[in-house]
């Protein structure tokens, strides 16, 4: 069988080594892998900062000549009678069945990544607690955010506060009585449902919250995973290569080595993964050119950025918050 490189050293058939040697199982610490530098999440102002100048300089992505009303959000920058881009209507498949439900797919692609992974016995359990809990803080402010903050999510919270409020599209016989009880609204969604338009406040852009979110913690929980597995420098398709002509006691031999059959699977967890970031990024430049003003998408933003800080960098300076959630 072809020899395998193993902890800088060969490792086969032919090994002289004592029995109780070949199947003492030896693993190589986490810290051996490089840290990611947290300068990689500059990708993140880079993109909004690409698309929003885009957005100024293109002829069909410029927004309208004549301003808005003060304090109206526009939600596309261009005009309904300029020539439209697939991607600044908010009706294309992209934003209906990926950033719409962009939570359940980094959700199913985390659930693949760590089901997948390989972490030795002696740290699997811990791998995968603090793996849950990390998950379990992203939703945590994902849900705040979006969804509901003790009565409207945040997103909703910081647009009323900034004088936003739910009006009709055009006043029917109800009139007055129709304005009125809208505004009673404070939910961006229940006022689109009713027929009314959200207007007039600082309305945090929530898909470019959720896409850096998404994005980057897919990124770092890759990292960790592979950082816990109990081969950290052997890809999955390298592995899959290398268990193709090993037997079971071969594999036992060089520290558990997985089989073909689980190094496939792992490697097609990885690939899904790959999709789903690579989504993000693009619909993240969308966003950038056709959505939100420059503000609104620096607010979104910035919530993103705080809780990728609390999940995964605060623990540098909080050893004891390191210890429960773990992070890079």
């Amino acid at each position: 069988m072809p020899a395998v490189l193993r902890n800088g050293r060969t490792v086969g058939q032919q090994d002289e080594k004592p029995e109780s040697s070949k199947t003492e199982t030896t693993f190589t610490t986490p810290t051996t892998m490089s840290r990611p530098s947290t300068y990689l999440l500059l990708i993140y102002p880079v993109i909004l900062g690409i698309g929003s100048l885009y957005s100024v300089l293109s002829p069909i992505a410029a927004p309208p000549v004549a301003p808005l009303a003060p304090g109206v959000t526009s939600e596309a920058n261009t005009p309904s009678t300029a020539p439209v881009n697939y991607f600044s209507t908010k009706r294309n498949i992209f934003n209906v069945y990926f950033v719409k439900r962009g939570w359940f797919w980094m959700t199913l692609a985390f659930v693949l990544l760590q089901i997948t992974t390989r972490p030795p016995p002696a740290i699997k359990q811990k791998h995968y607690l603090q793996a849950a809990l990390r998950y379990t803080l992203a939703t945590f402010s994902w849900f705040l955010t979006t969804q509901w903050c003790f009565g409207p999510a945040l997103i909703d919270r910081s647009f009323t506060i900034t004088g936003g409020h739910c009006e009709p599209h055009i006043l029917n016989t109800n009139g007055i009585g129709e304005v009125i009880g809208m505004t009673q609204i404070n939910s961006g969604p229940v006022c689109k449902a009713v027929g009314g338009r959200w207007k007039g406040g600082h309305d945090i852009s929530g898909h470019v919250f959720i896409l850096t979110l998404a994005s980057a913690f897919l990124i770092y929980e890759l990292y960790i995973s592979d950082r816990d597995s109990s081969h950290p420098h052997v890809s999955p398709k390298a592995a899959a290569a290398v268990a193709h002509d090993m037997t079971e006691e071969e594999r036992k031999a060089v520290g558990g080595w997985e089989s073909e059959t689980a190094a496939k699977v792992r490697m097609w967890s990885r690939y899904i993964l790959y999709g789903v970031v690579v989504l993000d990024f693009w619909m993240l430049m969308m966003t950038a050119i056709w959505f939100h003003t420059w503000q609104e998408k620096l607010s979104g933003l910035l919530i993103a950025g705080s809780t990728l800080y609390g999940i995964y960098f605060l623990g540098h300076h909080v050893p004891e918050w390191r210890s429960i959630a773990g992070g890079l």
